[in-house]
């Protein structure tokens, strides 16, 4: 920005010194021919007085140029840097008595510039004539130049109107433009206090810019001087009060207000958009800012985005190939259910029609989301932060007090749970959202003890199956353009154990106490449950399918194991629950159908060959 604004200043520079600089009777046509040599030596670019040059002494010293063009970099796509409608220049009298330069005023009419910066990463403000170089001395000796002209002249008013300023990158084909340009600059001299204010349009909306700088000459020597800066539009609010540096970069050091009604909105404004996605509302930062050499820093900061509120420091460094930003931050409740793709409808947990396993009426289709995941949020910066919050709600899920530690980095994002509190229990764990490739992927692990079961299934994903309390632990990976596609590759292995709890849907010790019973089939409905005093299980996923084969349940004297598999992407059920009464006669139940609306049906003949002696079995033709 820096080097932007020294190439405006050589602009403006070389404007007051056609104006100003050459002797009032020397006809026009000479001192015009003698600047554009001048122009020409000192960048390699032509100067163009295509209009007529004036020069009036009353009523009021006055000079005026029209039709002023300057030429732009070699290679350029615009002909010109910059085009001028006109110039005119009001001196005051009696400071020429005593050979001072006072201007009264300065007026740019109509100015169009074109800021380029070539594929090589050249840009077009650094006047150079073709084949020279300048080593940083030069550069230095050009700068102090400028602000000796500067200092040498006395501009009461410095008007441009109705500007046009664009900007083009030849390396991203990104191009910006800003019309309706009007600013005024007051400034009697170095020492004393520049202001400028004026306004513009960029993306289509008006954007007012207000600056103070008590003494710009100490912005010059390396000494911090007071200032102020505004920049007021419709997508954004920024306010800063404090003092500036300008050697050897610009920095800033003092109090901010940054408001955002809305980041999505402000985000396409800034020609970023975030994509079709939820949330990201207004947004409010207070606090110290400090700036230098592109890298923001926001201290003691206190922050409101959406619904969320917390307190710590934001560092942002935008001088690399990607922003990164960096710090911590104490949050309150945190609800991310905003900032999420729309859930998918769930299945009806209403009562429906029970059916034959793997008939038509018991299959679902694939309730996940088919949508494409956006990843190119992940994508636009780079992140290194510390954050805890007092409660997460992520869908229904909410975890208790918790610290997360965020990296981000060239699309790849990773959350690791330092600490976790979770449905009475405490754990750790890792979520890794990789989006730098062509196709996302997930993976997710979590080491969990002393959870209630039962509440987090339920919130996770309206299962009832189970309740009681113990650990678990998970480590699950896939990858997919949709949600869909993510269940349906998900590999990894998983274990639970409970100390003690209920299976709800079954009562498995009223079945093998009540014979009679098991023939009326009493002991089966969505009220019945099997306490157990122990329950362990592990399992495998491969391709979305969860495989269990050593499930073992501690019922009262009747030891319990079950095998079977849970289909995540259609979120069914096809299990077989096999009870042992003294260690030798078997009852097995099929569990099936959608896990939020499971059924339980006995296997008659197994049982019956369980309980009836085999004659009886072959005299009711019960046989297999």
């Amino acid at each position: 920005m820096k080097k932007v604004l020294i190439g405006l200043a050589i602009l403006i520079v070389l404007a007051i010194a056609a104006a100003v600089a050459t002797p009032f009777l020397v006809p026009a046509q000479i001192y015009k021919s003698r600047l554009i040599a001048e122009v020409k030596k000192a960048t390699g670019r032509d100067l163009k007085i295509d209009g007529p040059v004036t020069f009036n002494i009353f009523p009021q010293i006055e000079l005026r140029a029209e039709d002023v063009s300057f030429g732009n970099a070699a290679g350029g796509e615009a002909t010109e840097m910059a085009r001028l409608e006109s110039i005119e220049v009001r001196l005051k009298p009696l400071p020429l008595l005593h050979g001072d330069i006072a201007i009264e005023s300065f007026v740019l009419e109509r100015p169009a510039i074109a800021l380029e910066i070539n594929r090589d990463g050249r840009p077009n403000w650094l006047f150079l004539p073709r084949g020279a170089a300048r080593d940083a001395e030069e550069t230095e000796r050009v700068r102090h130049g400028i602000i000796s002209v500067l200092g040498a002249l006395h501009i009461t008013d410095l008007e441009l109107r109705d500007g046009t300023v664009s900007y083009f990158d030849a390396r991203t084909g990104r191009r910006h433009a800003a019309t309706d340009i009007y600013m005024k600059f007051s400034m009697a001299d170095l020492d004393s206090r520049f202001t400028a204010e004026g306004s513009a349009t960029w993306n289509g909306e008006n954007v007012r810019v207000e600056v103070g700088i008590d003494r710009p000459s100490a912005f010059d020597n390396g000494a911090p001087t007071p200032m102020t800066l505004g920049i007021f539009a419709a997508p954004l609010h920024f306010a800063f009060s404090g003092k500036g540096e300008g050697v050897p970069e610009v920095r800033l050091d003092g109090d901010v207000v940054l408001a955002v009604p809305s980041v999505k909105d402000f985000a396409r404004w800034a020609g970023e958009p975030l994509g079709d996605i939820n949330g990201f509302g207004p947004l409010i930062i207070r606090g110290k800012l400090e700036l230098e050499n592109g890298r923001y820093a926001f201290g003691d900061a206190e922050i409101a985005f959406d619904a969320i509120r917390g307190h710590g420091g934001i560092q942002f460094d935008d001088s690399g190939p990607r922003p990164h930003v960096q710090g911590s931050l104490a949050l309150g409740m945190l609800d991310l259910n905003p900032y999420l793709p729309a859930a998918p409808a769930m299945p009806s947990a209403a009562p429906r029609p029970a059916a034959a396993h793997g008939t038509a009426a018991d299959s679902d289709a694939n309730p996940w989301s088919a949508a494409q995941i956006d990843t190119r949020p992940l994508k636009l910066f780079d992140a290194d932060f510390f954050l805890g919050f007092d409660s997460i709600r992520y869908h229904n899920v909410t975890v208790g007090k918790s610290s997360v530690i965020f990296v981000l980095k060239n699309g790849r994002l990773t959350a690791d749970l330092t600490e976790l509190a979770l449905y009475g229990g405490k754990g750790k764990g890792r979520v890794v959202l990789d989006g730098s490739g062509p196709v996302p992927a997930v993976a997710q692990s979590f080491e969990l003890k002393g959870v209630n079961i039962q509440p987090l299934l339920h919130d996770a994903d309206n299962v009832t199956l189970l309740s009681g309390i113990g650990n678990l632990d998970m480590a699950v990976q896939g990858r997919g353009r949709s949600q869909r596609d993510i269940v349906g590759s998900l590999s990894g292995t998983g274990s639970l154990h409970l100390d003690q709890g209920a299976l709800r849907g079954v009562d498995i010790v009223h079945m093998v106490k009540s014979r009679s019973g098991v023939m009326a089939l009493n002991w089966i409905g969505l009220d019945q449950e099997s306490v157990f005093a122990g329950f362990s299980a592990s399992y495998t996923i491969a391709d979305g399918v969860l495989k269990n084969t050593d499930l073992r349940m501690d019922l009262p004297n009747l030891p319990t194991t079950g095998v079977g598999t849970v289909d995540l992407p259609h979120r069914r059920v096809t299990y077989r629950l096999t009870a042992k009464v003294d260690n030798s006669i078997t009852v097995p139940v099929d569990v099936g159908g959608p896990w939020d609306h499971l059924t339980y049906k006995p296997d008659i003949h197994t049982t019956l060959e369980n309980f009836l002696p085999d004659w009886l079995i072959d005299l009711l033709g019960l046989g297999k």
